[in-house]
């Protein structure tokens, strides 16, 4: 009886030794052996899965384990920048930079290495940010990239950090650099063109928009850029570099309305009378044509 009760104190003790952060440490050690048992399926889940802290945790002791695990301890470098945790995301960039010997894994390591500055400066008050150190040394980091290697989607943003920072050339052209290697480039040139507008340099926007128009495959499209490219010229004051450009292209538009008459206007504007009357005519006889149309269509009809 006494051995019975005794027993029964003492597991309520023994239970009470084990901590929580015991438990974890065992849980992570468990965890690990099953990796080193089964490597290439648990590691391709811990990159493919979203990171949270127990992810990081788990990674950091595979790592531990399998240091060439290039692909994950990339990810992991990433994630710890988006948390703002700076010296451990460069602690495994130079892990990579040291020991990796594949080109696909320098670049990102490369393109992640930039992104610290440039996340750092993000995170502190914007009106602080012209005056802070971090301002430089994001604008060095852009400027040593080489947007040829990006992939797409880090070009992408390689142009969203140069609008940022203030660097239009550079965005402008990973918005080139993105037209030519996608099969929309009419959206990259529009994007171009909102990046000069919102500079205020009309002229460069309303080649983009021309190059957009160019670039598009359906007539609708095209009118659509070919118009903003005139409003812009015209919101600019360059109405005279509009009326020569609506001359180089006005063949594709001379069925349209629309187009007719706001290119009448654009002439008025200009002070040109006899564009005004030659884009005049030409809506008078789109006009004449419809209602002949119309007319022939309603004989026709029983």
């Amino acid at each position: 009886m006494s051995s019975e009760h005794s027993d029964s104190i003492a597991a309520p003790e023994r239970r009470a030794v084990i901590t929580t952060a015991e438990l974890l440490a065992l849980g992570i050690m468990v965890a690990v052996v099953c990796w080193l048992i089964f490597p290439r399926g648990l590691s391709e889940s811990l990159r493919t899965s979203e990171m949270d802290a127990v992810s990081l945790s788990y990674s950091n002791a595979w790592l531990r384990a399998q240091p060439n695990d290039f692909p994950l301890r990339l990810l992991l470098a990433e994630e710890l920048i988006e948390l703002g945790r700076f010296d451990e995301a460069r602690a495994q960039l130079n892990y990579v930079a040291a020991n990796a010997e594949r080109n696909r894994f320098l670049e990102r390591q490369r393109w992640l290495d930039a992104r610290i500055p440039f996340v750092g400066l993000m995170a502190i008050p914007p009106e602080q940010r012209a005056q802070s150190p971090l301002r430089q040394k994001a604008l060095n980091a852009l400027a040593a990239l080489r947007p040829a290697e990006l992939k797409d989607q880090q070009l992408e943003r390689y142009a969203e950090m140069a609008l940022i920072l203030e660097q239009l050339p550079q965005a402008v052209a990973a918005y080139h650099l993105l037209a030519q290697r996608q099969g929309n480039p009419a959206e990259w040139y529009q994007r171009a063109g909102g990046a000069f507008l919102a500079q205020g340099r009309y002229r460069e926007a309303a080649q983009e928009f021309l190059l957009a128009m160019q670039a598009r495959q359906g007539k609708a499209g095209a009118r659509d850029d070919f118009l903003s490219a005139m409003a812009t010229l015209q919101a600019g004051g360059f109405l005279d570099q509009a009326l020569r450009e609506a001359g180089r292209y006005q063949q594709m538009f001379l069925d349209d309305n629309e187009v007719l008459f706001r290119l009448m206007k654009l002439a008025q504007a200009a002070g040109d009378v006899a564009r005004a009357e030659y884009y005049a005519s030409l809506l008078l006889r789109l006009g004449d044509k419809a209602g002949a149309d119309a007319g022939v269509s309603a004989g026709r009809a029983p």
